[in-house]
């Protein structure tokens, strides 16, 4: 049973250099940016919980294009304005890259982490020639733990990763994932889906799962992730459709932010990147205390 209740119802680079994974089949002035309104938060809807007080985390999802927008043109100091903007505690983000050529070279999560003054973790997946992309973390929590998985792959697709990163929030440990799921094949997506509900699982602490899974809602990879105990936090803190692609005319959600019962969304946003060709997803968390 949920423990709250809505009113109306591997390789991990953290601050450091790290090598590379194994090898995947061949194949700087601030801009400003628009700052979204916001929603004034709503009143918690938490049932009485004979607990302390419950700690608020807000997380945001972002595949940030390597930082390339659709002109093709590199603008990692307008991504850094636009988080900064966004003001969220813990950010989660794909499609970074690390020594690209067409990224300058950038050790993007480091220098995202930098501009931002905050921690960083990044999970590379792909080893290209040369440099690496993949997942990264940005968190204004401390680091306790970080691993990259491995996902399943099929021959001539692009390999995929997770990258779990424990958390220290107020004393509390909290794992946060953030992957990207292939967005070729759905069986490929179902096997990834199912290896990241395995690592759901057998947490033992409170997550939250952020990413561009490619699949729309409904389909078996979210299903399967919600069979894991995951709540997608749109439905149920959000207001409209949530698409998220195209950015600039959102036709499909295939970005999202999941959390376990420990966590209550309290209210969730989409917010337009000109940079990225996705838009974010950002959520208020109430995560509830660990005697509830």
């Amino acid at each position: 049973m949920r423990r709250w209740l809505l009113a109306a119802l591997g390789v991990v680079l953290t601050g450091c250099s790290s090598p590379a994974p194994p090898p995947d089949d061949p194949r700087p002035s601030p801009t400003a940016t628009a700052t979204p309104s916001q929603p004034s938060e709503p009143s918690s809807t938490l049932e009485p919980c004979p607990g302390g007080e419950t700690t608020r985390l807000t997380a945001l999802t972002l595949n940030i294009h390597g930082g390339r927008s659709k002109a093709d043109e590199l603008d990692l100091e307008r991504i850094a304005a636009e988080l900064r903007a966004w003001d969220a505690d813990v950010v989660l983000l794909q499609e970074v890259d690390r020594g690209r050529e067409r990224s300058d070279a950038v050790a993007q999560a480091r220098w995202l982490g930098d501009r931002l003054g905050a921690g960083w973790v990044y999970g590379p997946t792909r080893q290209l020639r040369p440099g690496t992309t993949g997942n990264a973390v940005v968190s204004r929590f401390p680091v306790v733990a970080s691993r990259v998985r491995a996902l399943p792959r099929q021959p001539g697709l692009f390999r995929r990763g997770l990258l779990q990163v424990t958390l220290d929030v107020d004393g509390r440990e909290v794992d946060v994932m953030s992957t990207h799921l292939d967005h070729v094949s759905p069986a490929a997506r179902r096997a990834q889906a199912a290896a990241v509900a395995s690592v759901v699982r057998r947490s033992p602490r409170p997550v939250i799962l952020g990413g561009d899974l490619n699949a729309e809602p409904g389909l078996p990879p979210i299903n399967i992730l919600r069979l894991a105990g995951l709540t997608d936090s749109w439905p149920v803190s959000g207001t409209g459709s949530g698409l998220t692609v195209p950015a600039a005319d959102p036709q499909r959600r295939i970005d999202y932010l999941l959390a376990d019962d420990w966590f209550v969304p309290l209210r969730s946003t989409v917010l337009i990147s000109l940079v990225s060709d996705h838009r974010a997803v950002r959520t208020r968390f109430e995560l509830l205390p660990a005697d509830c």
